[in-house]
């Protein structure tokens, strides 16, 4: 019984260190390309398509995740994961050898289908190998990952640049991705899914109206400010659209047998509100992620190499915040004071950033990105950990898809409406280090906005959340089914 019990301990910390690996994957291509962007637009000369290069990945991405959380229900977990990783090895081959930005904007969209199911499936699988306790200590592992890849990321992508180019952040997704794989594939071993299981159907009328819904939506934010005025007919139109698209998947939810967003989680304090509190938090972090390595490029003037080092220090105290409150919550679970704190304190840190000029240092920019970094890390690890702990295990996958979606969601509208305010301040044009900082310090302090919001509309959220799910099974053995989650 002993060895069983330690091939289980084993086999399961190989599945983690895969899902970590995996995860990291998606979440580091959101990153890396960052520090990139700046020579990207330098090769291929046109500023106004800079926030679309990340833009284009977190709309598929976002759009691809509540499908494929429920697709891995039907299929299993496994399936989803390998064939995300596959797309996204072979599209990232395509991004590299792209010619110009419409290619690498078209890859890049590719890529994202690829991000968005890597995403789902990891989250989906990682609460069915631990019970509620360890689970508040395990999340924090991977809420920080996006931290881990918000460091490395970076660094690694002004190294490469000033190297080898652009092109090879691409490449660099390659290994990474091929251990990764390579673990899944020979450790996870989840059982045959039920018959029942086999025989759900999808919802194709809520993922077509969820996706012409958000589709123009996220063009519309794109393209406002700057190629179109606010009041153009066709801007009009596209929201108009999408909103129109958004009240009929509504309506198809609350009639639909296996919706892919039950309208009753969404509403609810438990689910809900967590959700919206981490969809606010993903927009103020990928704020300060994408635009910061431009203010240290383009106003203090420095390489691309410390552009992506000056975010370390935020993303550092970003797995801080994760871990630590993540131990803290598994003592005392004070969701809503500590998600309210850490919205807060990221706000101050964004209402620094926003002071910044050309007179700014290194070590002030770098200060300044600790203070976000920790807000961040303590708010997204207490949002997490109470909408995972306030559902069912039969729901687990549900209310970890609505949390993933929600984030992906506040970074697509934050990389969108903060790219649209930066283009619409300086034109598609390059502009002189005193027009860049001011234009940032409008994207910085919208940021603090965003996230004062996002504090406010989380107050309705329980103090302290029950735990409704006691028990979780762990990885099964061959010839069990695998947990519905």
């Amino acid at each position: 019984m002993f060895l069983a019990s330690n091939r289980l301990g084993n086999v399961r910390l190989i599945t983690v260190a895969g899902l970590l690996l995996t995860l990291l994957l998606a979440a580091l291509d959101q990153t890396i390309v960052a520090t990139a962007l700046p020579r990207m637009t330098t090769e291929f000369g046109d500023i106004a398509h800079y926030a679309w290069v990340t833009t284009a990945y977190l709309l598929t991405s976002t759009l691809m995740v509540p499908i494929a959380a429920k697709l891995s229900d039907q299929f299993g977990r496994k399936p989803l994961l390998i064939v995300g990783s596959v797309a996204f090895l072979v599209t990232s081959v395509l991004c590299a050898q792209a010619q110009d930005f419409t290619q690498l904007i078209g890859a890049r969209a590719l890529q994202g289908l690829g991000g968005g199911t890597i995403t789902a499936a990891v989250f989906a699988t990682v609460p069915t190998l631990f019970s509620p306790a360890d689970r508040a200590r395990i999340v924090g592992l991977f809420t920080g990952t996006y931290g881990l890849a918000s460091i490395v990321g970076p660094l690694m992508g002004g190294i490469v640049t000033d190297s080898v180019g652009w092109r090879g952040v691409f490449y660099l997704n390659l290994p990474l991705g091929l251990v990764a794989l390579v673990l899944l594939v020979t450790a996870y071993r989840p059982g045959a899914l039920p018959l029942t299981m086999r025989k759900r159907r999808l919802d194709y009328a809520g993922a077509a109206t969820l996706v012409t819904g958000l589709a123009p939506l996220l063009v519309a934010l794109s393209l406002g400010g700057h190629e179109l005025t606010w009041t153009s007919p066709l801007l009009i139109g596209l929201f108009a659209f999408g909103v129109a698209m958004l009240v009929a998947f509504v309506r198809i939810e609350r009639s639909a047998s296996e919706p892919i967003l039950p309208l009753t989680l969404v509403r609810s304090r438990g689910v809900g509100i967590p959700t919206l509190g981490m969809l606010f938090l993903s927009g103020g972090l990928f704020a300060t992620s994408l635009f910061t390595p431009l203010f240290v490029q383009g106003v203090i003037g420095s390489s691309a190499t410390r552009s992506g080092s000056v975010v370390a220090p935020m993303m550092l105290a970003f797995v801080a915040g994760s871990v630590v409150i993540g131990q803290l919550i598994a003592r005392v679970p004070r969701y809503r004071v500590v998600g309210v704190l850490g919205l807060i304190a990221a706000a101050t840190g964004e209402w620094l950033m926003s002071g910044m000029g050309v007179d700014t240092d290194y070590a002030t920019v770098a200060r300044n990105l600790v203070v976000v970094g920790f807000g961040l890390g303590t708010a997204l690890s207490a949002f997490a950990i109470a909408s995972q702990n306030a559902v069912d295990v039969a729901q687990m996958g549900v209310a970890t898809g609505l949390g993933t979606s929600g984030r992906a969601i506040g970074a697509t509208l934050g990389s969108a409406g903060f790219g649209s305010l930066l283009v619409a301040r300086v034109g598609a044009d390059t502009a002189s280090p005193q027009v860049l900082a001011g234009a940032l310090h409008d994207t910085f302090f919208a940021a603090v906005l965003v996230l004062l919001i996002g504090a406010v509309l989380v107050l309705p959220l329980n103090v302290a959340a029950h735990v409704r799910n006691p028990v979780a099974p762990l990885i099964p053995a061959q010839g069990q089914s695998e947990p519905a989650a």
